[in-house]
């Protein structure tokens, strides 16, 4: 990670990605997910916060190019 805004955004991508790709409807229903875990620690106030001040956008796309 190259810096604490790199690691929220990456975080958010991957707690997103289950919905992203169709499999759960909201990211914390993913079983294998540290989702609800992360929910717990920061609350849902905070979550929300870090969700809109470190959007996934693009984040991710032609990784794999």
């Amino acid at each position: 990670m190259k810096s604490e805004r790199h690691f929220l955004a990456t975080l958010n991508y991957v707690h997103h990605n289950p919905v992203h790709h169709g499999y759960v409807e909201h990211w914390q229903d993913w079983p294998w997910s540290s989702a609800r875990e992360f929910l717990e620690q920061v609350g849902y106030e905070r979550a929300k916060t870090l969700w809109k001040e470190y959007p996934i956008l693009d984040y991710g796309k032609k990784w794999d190019r």
